[in-house]
C-alpha cells in the first residue's frame, strides 16, 4: 500500500484543524471518506499519526515528527508542477542548437536577441562547429537540431531545407576587380585566392565551383576562420571567394563584394534533426523564432544572393 499526495494534504488539514468534520468540509469530502483516508495513510506508513478522543484529535509523537515533513512533500510537489507549469509554457527550459561558424556568427544573432526578450528564462547553448560536428551532436542528442549544408545520407538525421546562397566574391573596394559589376571565376583565380581549409563545407563547396569552371586553383592562403579571411583582403593580401551568408561576418567598410559568373554555385543549408525525435517546446520556440526573423533580418540586404525556403511545415513536425 502506497501513499498519496492527496493523503498527505489530508494529513496536513486534520493537524490544522484538529477536527475530522472540519477537516473533511475544507477538503471536500464526507466524513467516513476522509477518515478511511487518513487510516490508509496510518496503514501505509505504519504508523499511528493522530490520537483520538471523543472531542478532539491530536498529534502523536511520530506525527508531529512527520508534520514538518509533510509540508515539505506538498511544496515540493506544488513547486515541482509549477515549474512544468513553466516549462510548458515557455518559462523556462534549454535549447541547444550546433551551427556552422559563419551561421552562429551571421545568423542567429537576430534570432537569440528576438528570443531573449520573449523567453528570457530560457537557457541557449549554441555550438559553432564545422560541418561533421553538427552531425555528430545531432545524432548523439547533444543538441536539440544543427543548421549546417545537407549531410550524406544518414539513417539516424533527417534535412530540412532552410536557406539557398551563392559564392560571392570577396574584394577591397580599391581593387582593380571591384569596378567590374561582376567578376569570372578566372579572374579571381589570377589572383592570390585566399580560402578555408578543406576540412570546412565552405572550401569543399569552393573547390566544386572551380572545378567546375575548369580554373586550376591559385591559392596564396588557407585560413580556419571568416575575421582572418577578411583581415587579409583588406590587408590587401588577396582576394576570396564566399558563400553570400558569410557577408555579415566578413565584410568591413573597406571592403566590398561581387557576384561570381560562370558556373553558378548555389549552396543549400538547413536544419538537421534526429529521425523520431521530439523537440522541447523551448527548441521548438526557438525554431519558430527562426522562420520568423531570418528571411526579413540581417540578410535582407542580399535578396539576390539568398533565398529562403517557404517555411510550409510546423517547427514540430517531423
Amino acid at each position: 500500500m502506497y501513499a498519496t499526495i492527496r493523503q498527505v494534504e489530508f494529513f496536513l488539514a486534520l493537524a490544522e484543524l484538529g477536527s475530522f468534520s472540519k477537516a473533511a468540509r475544507r477538503v471536500g469530502l464526507s466524513q467516513p471518506a476522509f477518515s478511511l483516508s487518513i487510516q490508509r495513510l496510518e496503514d501505509a506508513m505504519g504508523i499511528k499519526l493522530f490520537q483520538r478522543t471523543s472531542r478532539t484529535v491530536f498529534l502523536t509523537s511520530e506525527g508531529q515528527a512527520f508534520l514538518p515533513l509533510a509540508h515539505g512533500l506538498l511544496q515540493g510537489w506544488q513547486s515541482t508542477f509549477s515549474q512544468m507549469s513553466d516549462i510548458a509554457t515557455i518559462q523556462h527550459g534549454r535549447a541547444a542548437v550546433a551551427a556552422l561558424p559563419s551561421l552562429a556568427a551571421g545568423m542567429l544573432p537576430d534570432i537569440v536577441a528576438r528570443f531573449a526578450v520573449n523567453h528570457p528564462l530560457v537557457r541557449l547553448v549554441i555550438c559553432d562547429v564545422l560541418h561533421d560536428n553538427v552531425v555528430a551532436m545531432v545524432r548523439s542528442g547533444q543538441v536539440d537540431f544543427g543548421i549546417s549544408v545537407e549531410p550524406a545520407y544518414d539513417p539516424d538525421i533527417v534535412f530540412r531545407p532552410l536557406v539557398h546562397d551563392k559564392i560571392v566574391a570577396i574584394l577591397r573596394k580599391n581593387h582593380p576587380l571591384a569596378k567590374q559589376e561582376t567578376v569570372s571565376w578566372t579572374e579571381l583565380n589570377a589572383e592570390k585566392l585566399i580560402l578555408m581549409t578543406q576540412t570546412t563545407s565552405v572550401r569543399q563547396l569552393t573547390d566544386r565551383a572551380l572545378n567546375n569552371a575548369g580554373v586550376a586553383m591559385n591559392i596564396a592562403l588557407e585560413v580556419d576562420q571568416l575575421a582572418t579571411i577578411s583581415g587579409l583582403v583588406q590587408a590587401g593580401c588577396g582576394v576570396s571567394a564566399l558563400p553570400a551568408l558569410c557577408l555579415p561576418v566578413v565584410i568591413r567598410s573597406d571592403l566590398t563584394w561581387r557576384t561570381i559568373t560562370g558556373p553558378e554555385t548555389e549552396r543549400r543549408l538547413g536544419l538537421l534533426l534526429r529521425r523520431g525525435q521530439d523537440l522541447s517546446l523551448a527548441a521548438d520556440a526557438f525554431l519558430a523564432e527562426l522562420h520568423l526573423v531570418i528571411p526579413n533580418g540581417i540578410f535582407a540586404a542580399y535578396r539576390g544572393l539568398i533565398r529562403f525556403e517557404e517555411n510550409s511545415e510546423s517547427a514540430s513536425s517531423r
